[in-house]
């Protein structure tokens, strides 16, 4: 509860979601520790960042169940180049404009979620 305001359902969903994206890159990033086969460079790297953003979404996700506006902005970010990038695979071809929808319309429920009137005075009493 932020200042005696309940958490909408939408934005619990929001929260819930990115909690599983970050154990999700954790736990890739952690199974990839495994499966590196001695390779270097940007294998090791490429597990590292996925860890990282593993954890960075966690720590999103407490914001958001917490109102955080900060928290909110970061998500209302991603989600912003998640819809621009399947907006983008709109012009790629025929075998990824499913995907491009998808994220799309992922994307434009986020944001709704994150900024509906519910999540608005959520938000704004933290």
């Amino acid at each position: 509860m932020a200042n005696g305001i309940a958490r909408p359902m939408g934005v619990t969903l929001v929260g819930v979601i990115i909690v599983i994206s970050g154990l999700l890159g954790v736990l890739l990033g952690v199974l990839g520790l495994f499966n590196l086969n001695d390779a270097v460079g940007a294998g090791i790297w490429g597990v590292l960042v996925s860890m990282v953003i593993g954890i960075i979404y966690l720590l999103v996700a407490k914001g958001i169940f917490d109102g955080n506006r900060i928290s909110r902005l970061i998500v209302a970010i991603l989600t912003v180049i998640n819809l621009l990038k399947g907006i983008s695979y709109l012009f790629a071809g025929r075998e990824i404009i499913v995907n491009g929808l998808i994220d799309i319309i992922v994307a434009l429920i986020v944001l709704y979620l994150l900024y509906g009137g519910k999540a608005r005075v959520f938000f704004a009493s933290s």
